[in-house]
Formats: structure tokens, sequence, C-alpha cells
């Protein structure tokens, strides 16, 4: 059974920074080649809600949070029932926990 797929606008936003920061440092084609890398891997969780790794945080870990790497961006995400949850899309280098407060 495929689950529902609902990027919250958090994670919106931040594709849309991700997207206006390869705009303006290279160009539009490899904006949208960068944020479309990132919605394919979002896609595929309609079939592996429980794909992904746990994050380094043993907080998000305990609150049900997983993460999905796409080359140098994470997906953080949550599987409650038959839907999944994307809340943030960031750089490998972000302090995930920061993003929830």
């Amino acid at each position: 059974m495929k689950c529902k797929i609902e990027i919250l606008p958090t994670a919106w936003e931040d594709l849309k920074a991700i997207e206006d920061y390869y705009a303006v440092k290279f160009d539009v084609k490899t904006a949208i080649k960068v944020s479309n890398k990132i919605l394919d891997a979002i896609e595929r969780l309609e079939n592996y809600p429980d794909s992904g790794s746990a994050t380094p945080d043993t907080w998000l870990n305990e609150m049900g949070y997983r993460i999905v790497i796409i080359e140098k961006y994470i997906v953080i995400f949550r599987h409650i029932e038959d839907t999944v949850f994307i809340y943030h899309i960031g750089n490998t280098q972000t302090e995930y926990t920061r993003l929830f407060f």
C-alpha cells in the first residue's frame, strides 16, 4: 500500500531556499536539477515509508523521526499511519535538533 506524502510548509520553504541558492550561485537549470533529486527521494518514501536512517540525534530518534540523505542534503520525516510527513530539508552539516526549536 502506498503512503501519502505530506510536505509541510517548513520543508517547502527549505526546498525553496536551496533552489534560490543554486539559481543565484549557478543557474536555474542546476537549481531545478538539485530540487528534482530531493523530490525524487521524497517520492520513493510513498512505497518505502520506513526507509532512510536513524538520525544522529537521540531525541529525534525517540520521537520517530528518520532521515534520507541525498548527496549533501537531508530530508527529515516521520511515518505516521498511512502518511509520511516531511518536516525539514537541509544541508547535511545542519544541527537537526535546532530545526525543531
